[in-house]
């Protein structure tokens, strides 16, 4: 019975099209994640070009005196950030929808089983399918912990911008004072007796 329904109708392949769909999702979403994380711990020696990016841009800013806040530099630039050009945020959420998606598929199969008078077997079965793929998109949505991988991410991006490159370019900018200030000839000694 459970095999038939799975293999003749529309929905179990809409169910099973949506749990895989959801899987890789959630994959690609968690070692996308590890990748960062491995690359934010030590931002000076890594060639992840998304943090290069970062680093260049925030020495930019500095230099022009525009950088007023780091944890909010760091945040903004993280919302833009994307796997394979999808921003993070949409990533983070197609495992949830797709659960929903799953609900709906299983209240719809077990409609239309009820409206062309398949039995209550076939209704009850396809609506817990539709049931059990959502929570199980659910449960592993819930694993991997992205949430503390992201947010161990934008610390170690906030702290080492707030501590790192910023001393790097006021060291610079003292250098490049001095050497403008040795430049200029020092005064004669009519001059210094004039004033």
């Amino acid at each position: 019975m459970l095999q038939r329904l799975f293999m003749d109708t529309v929905w179990a392949k809409g169910f099973m099209a949506v749990c895989g769909i959801g899987i890789l999702i959630r994959l690609i979403t968690v070692f996308s994640y590890r990748g960062m994380r491995k690359a934010a711990e030590n931002p000076s020696k890594t060639k992840k070009r998304w943090v290069v990016g970062l680093r260049k841009r925030y020495e930019n800013y500095e230099k022009f005196d525009r950088m007023g806040n780091v944890e909010v530099f760091v945040d903004k630039f993280f919302e833009r950030k994307g796997i394979m050009g999808i921003p993070l945020r949409v990533w983070d959420k197609a495992v949830l929808q797709l659960a929903i998606v799953s609900f709906l598929l299983g209240t719809a199969g077990a409609f239309y089983s009820y409206l062309m008078n398949f039995g209550t077997a076939r209704i009850v079965t396809t609506l817990f399918s539709g049931v059990m793929g959502g929570g199980m998109l659910l449960l592993f949505h819930n694993m991997g912990g992205t949430e503390d991988m992201k947010a161990q991410i934008i610390t170690s991006l906030k702290d080492y911008l707030a501590n790192g490159p910023a001393h790097r370019v006021t060291q610079e900018q003292l250098r490049e004072k001095t050497a403008e200030k040795r430049k200029e000839p020092l005064p004669t000694r009519e001059e210094v007796e004039g004033l």
